[in-house]
């Protein structure tokens, strides 16, 4: 009997090990998807309306040898940065309220551009979400060669992204022409625990609130939440996760900026 128990709790402690292992591992796939949805009453205040599907894999770590700023000596500096790829899809309708007018401003000359960005947002009340640091993700090319060996793919950043609006894709077409990308960072506070990250200009999707002669555009953009429960002395990119599906939603032009 006494054996049957010790190999009983042999195979459980076999299986412990093994969960934890699993859930050690990092994936390298895109964890998240944000179909390129829109309301009907989207579609009919504005009839160009180009949404994208978007993927993108968690937040990770990489530590890459950088000027610095003051002396330009190389200095190893760590990075937060996060992969993300966008096709454009016909659009999915979604219900809504119909009875919208159409946006009061004038077309832009010339094609539509795909000029991407990505924003960190850190805080640390996850109920009020106040912000402590607003970081507009950063061209850092030298990154970029060190980013793509742990990827294992070729990546833009958000200038060398910058193109025409790609024309939609159907989803059963054999050329599945993704645009693959990577924001960076590289002054987030270590000790951030809560931070969402604001993804903008993979739609042309905007609402004027305001009026022709005094336009209030609030703009349509992807937010995705994340928690990082480590601590600023032994960072490690198995700390971020992902805090529920991200969402689209309408956020103003000009947001406020922490200090």
């Amino acid at each position: 009997m006494m054996k049957i128990v010790n190999l009983f709790l042999v195979v459980v402690v076999m299986v412990s090990c093994l969960s934890q292992n699993a859930q050690a591992q990092v994936t390298r796939g895109f964890d998240r998807t944000i179909p390129p949805t829109a309301l009907n009453a989207e579609v009919i205040r504005q009839p160009s309306l180009q949404v994208m599907e978007l993927q993108v894999k968690p937040m990770r770590l990489v530590y890459v040898d950088l000027p610095d700023p003051k002396t330009g000596e190389l200095k190893k500096t760590e990075l937060w940065y996060l992969v993300w790829r966008a096709i454009n899809r016909p659009i999915r309708k979604r219900q809504g309220n119909d009875n919208l007018a159409v946006n009061p401003l004038d077309p832009l000359p010339g094609p539509l551009q795909f000029i991407p960005g990505l924003t960190l947002v850190t805080y640390d009340d996850p109920e009020t979400e106040i912000p402590n640091q607003i970081l507009s993700d950063e061209i850092l090319p030298g990154a970029i060669k060190a980013i793509e060996k742990i990827e294992r793919v070729q990546l833009n950043n958000t200038v060398s992204v910058i193109q025409d609006f790609p024309e939609p894709v159907d989803p059963e077409a054999e050329d599945q022409a993704w645009v693959y990308g990577v924001a960076t960072w590289s002054s987030v506070d270590a000790k951030t625990d809560f931070f969402k990250v604001i993804m903008h200009g993979f739609t042309n999707g905007y609402e004027n609130k305001g009026s022709v002669e005094e336009p209030d555009l609030w703009r349509k953009v992807v937010e995705q939440r994340f928690v990082r429960p480590g601590d600023e002395f032994d960072p490690n990119f198995r700390e971020f996760q992902f805090k529920g599906d991200p969402k689209w939603l309408y956020q103003p032009d000009r947001p406020k900026t922490a200090q």
